[in-house]
């Protein structure tokens, strides 16, 4: 497979799950026997978390996923049952608990990120270099619209709950 090709499949997956469009496929619990909120938990820490960084606070994760810590918690204590992820205390304030993913955790990322970058290989070849290329960038226009539309959306109806008391 030519490098191209490769880098049209990473726009292509890129702008796919950027829309979501696919997220319930992608997380098949029985394709990499994870809960779909465990691999959200995995992939959001390997994408949010550089090399020198110390780590995510569970308050950190939860705000951008848009879910309750305890949520969070129970997903973190799975994955370090399964040595995927790791606690360390904060450097600067110890009282903090930062989560990284282990070098377990990161090799299970790269799989899941290898078979996810096979499929849209394939179907950058079932469409074809110039309309994966189209496609991509339609899609994530699509969700860039349909996230300003969301935000739009939330705050209308807050203010309308407001409203009705």
């Amino acid at each position: 497979m030519s490098v191209e090709k490769k880098i049209i499949a990473k726009q292509l997956m890129e702008s796919y799950f950027q829309s979501q469009v696919g997220g319930n496929m992608m997380q098949n619990r029985s394709i990499y026997n994870q809960k779909p909120g465990e691999i959200m938990v995995l992939y959001f820490i390997s994408t949010n978390v550089k090399d020198d960084s110390p780590g995510l606070k569970v308050s950190e994760i939860s705000g951008k996923l848009n879910v309750t810590p305890p949520t969070v918690t129970q997903h973190i204590n799975s994955l370090e049952a399964q040595a995927l992820v790791e606690r360390h205390a904060d450097p600067a304030d110890r009282r903090v608990v930062r989560i990284l993913l282990s070098d377990k955790g990161k090799k299970y990322i790269q799989r899941i990120n290898e078979a996810r970058l096979n499929m849209f290989v394939g179907l950058v070849k079932h469409l074809g270099e110039e309309e994966s290329l189209l496609f991509a960038e339609m899609m994530r226009k699509a969700s860039d619209y349909m996230l300003t539309q969301q935000e739009f959306y939330i705050r209308n109806f807050i203010v309308d709950e407001t409203d009705e008391k």
